[in-house]
């Protein structure tokens, strides 16, 4: 079965859900940019998207076109070398039907751990240097992914998210930065991956799938929103990396979701090492923000970078 052919309908707790996502398509029909703030007063212990960027990358508007906008996303290392790619967001307001059912919320904005990943990517290249690196839940841009194709020199690169409008605009991304050739684009939704992946190697089995559907490097930013899906992901996870392999997973803590996908992924049979501190640009802005912005949450808005190991199995006798 191929990553394309993964599909499943996830139905989120739908008074919440449909409350978060009509205030995002709201914030988006008010402003031009998908950045800005959303509302406040009433709606306060709903929306939280207050704090939007650590300013690592930084978005410059370039042109218009029928129901998107195209940005420059350009990143500034220490040692003054640019790093620049072509981004396309979809500006249209999402209706209910396009937001409530899935997880869409990297449908309509780009989030700052994905920020971070991609800062993280950057600076360390050789993570993805000639390794095959799948992104899961990218969002409308993969924005980590495209940027690890275009400086850090992997032999492949997928591309995925569970939205197919969100793949349809990577794929768009991915043409224009000129990387069709490098990088393939999926519709990937972890239930019915998981499911595929527990039938073909049973759960405390060996992988049983083919060379091409494992992955060196699995990147994974802000997806562990919610309860119901998380061993789905764990399980994705674990099926699709190699032995040798790593996954990068970013996500604020927000609460215990962090933990509990820690655990999770501790149960299933991962090394997990947790890292707070894993740049000093980052952290540095995080120390600043502690004193600058009152609407700065660390909580729910300072990635903590996870990375999953297999353990090593050892042969019998």
């Amino acid at each position: 079965m191929t990553s394309s052919e993964l599909l499943y309908n996830s139905r989120p707790d739908r008074n919440t859900a449909q409350k978060r996502w009509r205030l995002l398509a709201r914030a988006l029909t008010r402003s031009p940019d998908p950045l800005d703030d959303e509302s406040h007063g009433e709606n306060e212990e709903i929306s939280v998207r207050r704090f939007t960027s650590f300013d690592l990358l930084h978005p410059v508007h370039l042109e218009n076109e029928p129901e998107c906008t195209w940005w420059l996303y350009t990143g500034c290392l220490l040692d003054g070398e640019l790093h620049e790619v072509l981004v396309r967001r979809i500006s249209k307001c999402f209706t209910a039907n396009e937001l409530i059912g899935f997880n869409n919320t990297g449908n309509v904005c780009v989030w700052p751990s994905e920020e971070c990943l991609a800062y993280y990517l950057l600076k360390n290249p050789e993570i993805c240097r000639r390794r095959r690196v799948l992104e899961l839940g990218g969002g409308m841009s993969c924005l980590a992914g495209v940027l690890a194709a275009k400086y850090c020199e992997p032999s492949s690169v997928t591309l995925t998210d569970g939205n197919v409008r969100s793949v349809e605009n990577v794929r768009c991304i991915v043409e224009r930065n000129g990387m069709s050739e490098l990088v393939r684009c999926a519709v990937v939704q972890w239930a019915r991956a998981a499911k595929a992946l527990r039938q073909s190697s049973g759960r405390n089995g060996s992988q049983d799938f083919n060379e091409a559907d494992s992955y060196d490097v699995i990147l994974c930013a802000d997806c562990l929103f919610f309860d119901e899906t998380r061993l789905d992901l764990v399980d994705t996870i674990y099926g699709w990396l190699a032995d040798d392999g790593v996954a990068l997973v970013m996500a604020p803590r927000r609460g215990a979701t962090f933990r509990k996908f820690t655990e999770a992924a501790v149960q299933r049979g991962f090394i997990a090492r947790q890292t707070e501190r894993y740049d000093p640009e980052v952290w540095s802005r995080h120390l600043s923000l502690l004193d600058e912005n009152r609407d700065y949450c660390p909580d729910l808005h300072f990635p903590v970078l996870l990375e999953l190991t297999k353990q090593k199995k050892i042969p019998p006798g």
